[in-house]
């Protein structure tokens, strides 16, 4: 069982680096400890193997959050994955019908959940970083239809660079607002 103390500690350190407004614990959808293969079953019946890596989920579909047993919450490496769907879960509440609408809206909301797991690992003093590669990608311009999946490619060098940037001005910006002394 997750602890409610601490899903609030995790859900404000979302909302805090994010930059996302907060909601009240009560406010959130359901969450559901898992086996991973369960959690990969459910969320990719047909071809599981696409989810080989996933150990938790917004499902904004179904109103759920699903968290793999095997994380341990209290571990602050562990705890980034909550926190990183958690962030998910504040944008979905933020852009509605808008959330994750297509490709670009999707990688997105991806990156921003990656640089705020990554800035909670800070946090908590872990060396891991996640989303590295996310930060270099691009959709392609031919889209799957109707379908959940999305295609992916390297972006052009030149690209990159600025992705790169402004990928560290937004942190740098996230940062200085968090750390601003109050008016």
């Amino acid at each position: 069982m997750l602890d409610a103390v601490l899903l609030s500690y995790l859900l404000a350190a979302a909302a805090r680096l994010s930059g996302y407004d907060p909601v009240p614990l009560e406010d959130l959808p359901s969450i559901q400890q898992l086996p991973a293969s369960v959690i990969r079953s459910q969320v990719c019946p047909v071809q599981p193997q696409t989810c080989a890596d996933m150990i938790a989920i917004f499902d904004n579909t179904r109103s759920r959050i699903l968290i793999s047993d095997e994380l341990d919450p209290r571990n602050g490496h562990d705890s980034s994955f909550i926190v990183h769907e958690f962030v998910h879960v504040l944008e979905y509440r933020r852009k509605a019908s808008q959330y994750q609408a297509d490709c670009e809206e999707t990688l997105a909301s991806e990156r921003t959940a990656y640089r705020v797991q990554n800035a909670y690992l800070r946090e908590q003093g872990r060396p891991e970083r996640y989303g590295g590669l996310l930060q270099q990608m691009v959709c392609t311009r031919d889209q799957p239809l109707g379908a959940s999946a999305m295609r992916l490619e390297m972006a052009p060098v030149g690209s990159r660079d600025e992705m790169a940037l402004e990928g560290f001005m937004q942190d740098l910006g996230r940062r200085r607002s968090t750390n601003a002394p109050p008016r």
